[in-house]
């Protein structure tokens, strides 16, 4: 896989830089995660400030247009960065089962304080 950088634009006003760029590869469409430590790597900044919008392929052909943002901070990422419903969902799902986690644990400590009490009348 192959990156070249055809424009770059800071945009200062959000704290970022609009990166786009050409991939050409070999076999499949190279995924999110190999463009962003591609682009990352290029530019020289940690991967996780680096947010991919979009690959752009046309069939039958081995390259792909890439645009992405490469931010100055996490702050400043998590204040732009709009996130789409599957991760919301995601994010819901994991807050449920660590809740469901807590219940069940809650449940079993009143089930000991409770073999406990009946333990102490018998004595």
């Amino acid at each position: 896989m192959e990156l070249k950088i055809s424009h770059k634009k800071e945009e200062p006003l959000l704290s970022r830089t609009r990166l786009e760029g050409e991939v050409t590869f070999d076999n499949a469409t190279p995924s999110t995660k190999e463009i962003k430590s591609n682009v990352a790597k290029s530019i020289g900044k940690d991967e996780s400030l680096v947010d991919i919008r979009g690959i752009y392929n046309q069939y039958g052909q081995k390259k792909a247009k890439v645009v992405c943002y490469a931010y100055e901070n996490k702050d400043v990422l998590k204040k732009i960065k709009i996130e789409g419903k599957k991760t919301k969902e995601k994010a819901g799902k994991e807050a449920k089962q660590e809740g469901a986690e807590a219940k069940e644990g809650k449940a079993e400590e009143k089930k000991e304080a409770k073999q406990e009490k009946a333990k102490e009348k018998k004595e």
